[in-house]
């Protein structure tokens, strides 16, 4: 789905493509852990009408299910059918999101230390910085659909590099218009970069994690925010805070 021009602009938010390196501040490892369930999110069961999510959310359940291409799982399936250019890329991702869920998991449950969660993300962003500077910005005939989404898990989590974050959303926005990339990680990271600069989301996807209940960080009117999503494909924002909703309620079970 190419994006109307109008849309494509409000994306690219940040001219300057240097990428610096930032001294990571204390407060880091907070604002990553509840960013935890951003890409594998909280699984509030499965999207049937029997099911949690189904019951308590059915508009968020029956969209979910319309929109099963769009899912992990999915992207999977459909790499498996390629022949990835750089699978070894493919497998340091995999590698290094399964240690970043697994300790902001354990952060969560009172195992893990937040010092952890911070030297992970910084040894990340620094690997970033390094491929990119090294081999560029990569695409899904190098590390599959699958690839790119786990690269995005590991930028929306590099809050101290906001620069770098505002590089590969114009990477992923190609990435999107080549129909190589989800809408909802686009959108996720526009909104983080957005909320960065002090601007306004565009698709209120960056939420308090911290809440009873869905409550949206600065957003566009409700009325915008709803005409964006549609633009590039995504739930109604009504089903999308219920859905969130639901994981907040799961989070403090």
């Amino acid at each position: 789905m190419k994006l109307p021009r109008s849309l494509r602009t409000g994306f690219l938010v940040d001219d300057d493509t240097e990428i610096t390196l930032v001294k990571r501040a204390a407060s880091v490892a907070l604002l990553a852990l509840l960013t935890l369930f951003v890409s594998m999110s909280v699984a509030v069961a499965q999207d049937s009408p029997g099911s949690d999510l189904g019951r308590a959310c059915p508009g968020a359940a029956a969209w979910n299910a319309a929109h099963a291409d769009q899912l992990p799982e999915a992207m999977k399936a459909r790499d498996a059918a390629r022949a990835l250019g750089n699978p070894g890329l493919r497998h340091e991702l995999e590698e290094r999101v399964t240690v970043d869920q697994a300790a902001r998991e354990a952060l969560l449950t009172g195992r893990g230390r937040s010092g952890e969660v911070g030297r992970i993300d910084a040894d990340n962003d620094e690997w970033l910085v390094g491929i990119l500077k090294k081999d560029g910005f990569p695409k899904a005939d190098q590390v599959g659909e699958y690839g790119l989404h786990l690269m995005w898990l590991l930028v929306q989590h590099a809050d101290t590099m906001p620069k770098l974050q505002s590089l590969a959303l114009g990477e992923f926005l190609k990435r999107f218009n080549d129909g190589e990339f989800s809408g909802d990680d686009l959108a996720r990271l526009s909104d983080r970069v957005l909320l960065h600069q002090g601007k306004p989301q565009r698709f209120g996807t960056q939420f308090d994690w911290t809440a009873d209940k869905f409550h949206p960080k600065p957003m566009e009117e409700p009325d915008e925010v709803a005409a964006h999503r549609r633009q590039i494909g995504l739930m109604p924002l009504d089903d999308y805070a219920c859905m969130k909703t639901e994981e907040l309620k799961l989070l403090r079970r």
